[in-house]
Formats: structure tokens, sequence, C-alpha cells
């Protein structure tokens, strides 16, 4: 285990079509090869992380036999009992340091379960506590026990109770981003509404659990920080972003300021955050989707082996890919590391 403690680190966006499965699942890739246990979990319930990592036609993968987010919930889905332990998280492929928590369509349930347990756990009752912290305390216990150095948590992309739930639980988190009108407006709703849910959080659960005895590995931080954004998916010409691009890419870094640097962030981070993105990451053309199908990290794909040598602009772009996410990675590591 590099780190000292197990850090969960949240891709966070509102908006779809922004890439965030894709950069969460690359990133993993790149963390697990640089030597850190990575686990990846799908908390959307439909499962794109798991469709990625694991392959479209797994043959498991919907089976009553797989074991999900779903397995470990399920009892406290149905009632009577606590999280399952005992899920183990599934190796990916055949690297040692990179595994997931499957996904699951039936997790919609527990969000039916939230939808009094996070009123009771706003009102100081124990029972409110223990059902919304389960994901929580899942993930936390497995980490420290399985000397987990990061868990990559994908949500499905909306404002939700489940996610909810799942960001108040998070550590960390990063906002993928598209370099379009809807992007740059979208900023402002994310990072209002997570400060809505911080807020509420601190005055009503937290006070309520510390003056009620909750025990604290029952109630959710609440204090994820946001650590800097990635633009996503830019289209180039001549190793520049085109002019349409440029110029949203220009307006971005003054939102995230405003609604995610100066709300979510503390002490130096502040800045660091919010004057230069983390990553622009290229449109990589055809190795996008040929990444999904083949269930590969795009920067792992082998011209040759995954049959698309002669496609024009493979070499630059396989290079370029390596390197953008490298880069990426090592920055979130060097964060995660100091704070």
């Amino acid at each position: 285990m590099k780190f000292a403690r197990t850090k969960k680190l949240l891709f966070a966006n509102n908006k779809g079509g922004v890439g965030k499965t894709t950069l969460a699942f690359n990133c993993a890739v790149k963390f697990s090869e640089m030597g850190y246990k990575t686990v990846l979990v799908d908390l959307d319930p439909q499962c794109n992380l798991s469709r990625l990592a694991l392959g479209m036609f797994e043959k498991n993968l919907f089976s009553d036999n797989q074991k999900t987010i779903y397995t470990v919930l399920e009892g406290i889905i149905k009632g009577g009992t606590d999280i399952d332990k005992n899920v183990n998280f599934e190796k990916i492929g055949t690297n040692d340091n990179l595994f997931i928590l499957a996904g699951s369509l039936k997790l919609s349930q527990y969000e039916n379960s939230l939808i009094s347990s996070y009123g009771e756990s706003a009102q100081g009752v124990e029972r409110g506590f223990f059902i919304t912290s389960a994901i929580d305390r899942f993930l936390t216990e497995k980490g420290l026990d399985e000397e987990i150095d990061l868990f990559i948590i994908d949500t499905s992309p909306n404002l939700n109770l489940l996610n909810r739930v799942i960001f108040l639980g998070s550590d960390y988190f990063i906002t993928p981003l598209m370099p379009d009108a809807f992007s740059v407006q979208g900023i402002e709703n994310l990072g209002n509404t997570f400060e809505e849910w911080k807020d509420n959080w601190k005055k009503t659960a937290r006070v309520l659990a510390k003056d009620k005895g909750i025990p604290h590995n029952k109630v959710l931080d609440g204090e994820g920080l946001f650590i800097g954004y990635v633009i996503n998916s830019y289209n180039q010409y001549s190793k520049k972003p085109i002019k349409s691009n440029e110029e949203w890419i220009e307006k971005i870094p003054l939102h995230i300021k405003k609604y995610l640097s100066e709300k979510h962030c503390r002490n130096g981070l502040v800045e660091k955050s919010w004057k230069v993105e983390l990553a622009l990451i290229k449109d990589f053309g055809q190795l996008s989707p040929l990444a999904q199908i083949k269930n590969k990290a795009i920067f792992n794909l082998d011209p040759i082996i995954d049959g698309f040598e002669n496609i024009r602009g493979t070499k630059e772009n396989l290079e370029q890919s390596q390197k953008e996410f490298s880069c990426l990675s090592e920055k979130i590591l060097k964060i995660l590391g100091e704070y």
C-alpha cells in the first residue's frame, strides 16, 4: 500500500456525455500500472463502467451468480441484516493491482431505501445513519482490510439521492468537462448543489449524530475535496484546440474558481484547482470506441493485436494518449499525497 490510508475519489458531473466513465477507467488502469492497488466502484445502475471493464458480453455480468454492489447491500435493502463484507472485488485481466466492484441494475432499490433513511439521518435517527452509510462503510472497511490505495467511483450523471450519499462519503472529486456551452453553464449548478448537500448534512445529521453518540463510522463525513477538472475530447488542429473549443476552454477557469474551487477546496488547492486544468484530453477518434470494444485503456491498445494498424494517425494518437494519461495520473496522485 503506497498511501497511508485508503482514498475515495469520485468522478462527478451531472451532465452525461462528458467521458466521465471512460476517464475514470483509464485513470484507474494508469494508477494500477504505477503500483497503486486500485478498485473501480460502479455505482451507476446503468453499469457502464462494468461493461467497459469486464466486457459488453461478459457472461456473468448480469447473472445471479455475479457478486455486485447489490450483493453488498441486499441485506439492508430487504431489511434485517447489514452489508455483506464477504463480497470480494473482481480482478480485471492480468493486472494484480486492478479490481472492480461491479454495478447492478438493482442498485436503484437501494435509492428507494434512502428516501426515508436520509430524512431520518437529518432528524438524528440511528436507523437513517445505518442505511445512508452502507456503501461508505463497506468501502472503508474493505479498504483497510485489503490495503486498497484508491477507490475510483463512477456514478450516474444526475443529482439524485443515491449520488448525494455517494458524494457525502467521498474524500475527493474531479469534474470532467467538455469544451462547450452546456459544460460551462453546468458548473454553477454542480457547485451550488454540492455546497447545499454539504451544508444541509453538516447542520442537521452531523450535529445530531454527535449529540446522540452515533458511531463515527456510520456518519458520512460530507467534506469531499475538489481537486481539479479535466477538459475531455477536445478537437485540435495543428496541435492546438480548434477555435470553437478554445473559446469555451478559456471561459471554464473562472466558473470553476467561483463555483467549485472557492466552495469545495482548502488551503493552496483553491488556486491550483482552477488556474490550470488537470489535463486536456484530446479526441482520439476511432481509438476510443475500439478501446471500449476491447475492454482496454486507450493507451494499452496494440495496433497489430487489436487489428487497426492501418488507421491513419494511430501511432501518434497512442503516443499522445500515453503521455496525457500518464501526466494526468501523476498530477492526481501528487495532490492525493499532499491532501
